[in-house]
């Protein structure tokens, strides 16, 4: 959400389109991931609506964050990517599979902001 309020304020700044997305496949847990989506971008949503402020919203099944990011910023000529990063997760997972921010950082073809 902190990325959410941080795009907000770049937005009425610069203008331009907003698109936000959540991806169902890169999450392990017990819950139902696609209530957990729907749930996340209501809440971004929200946000953006009592900051008057436009967006699109989509939820991704069939693709982890980092590739639907990586395809989309290619094809739809995105110029920022806002990414939140929580470093929640330990140091040896990260160095073993990496992470979504560190990835997007090294492959995207456009400016990446991580919010912290």
């Amino acid at each position: 959400m902190r990325a959410a309020k941080r795009v907000i304020e770049i937005q009425k700044d610069s203008g331009g389109n907003v698109v936000a997305f959540h991806s169902t496949i890169h999450r392990k847990s017990d819950k139902n991931e696609m209530e957990h989506a729907k749930k996340i971008i209501n809440e971004i949503e929200k946000i953006f609506a009592e900051a008057n402020v436009s967006i699109d919203t989509r939820i991704v099944t069939d693709q982890k964050p980092e590739e639907y990011i990586k395809s989309i910023c290619s094809s739809e000529e995105y110029n920022l990517i806002v990414l939140g990063y929580s470093g929640t997760h330990g140091l040896l997972r990260r160095r073993i599979l990496g992470s979504i921010p560190t990835e997007i950082m090294n492959n995207a073809l456009c400016d990446v902001l991580l919010v912290k």
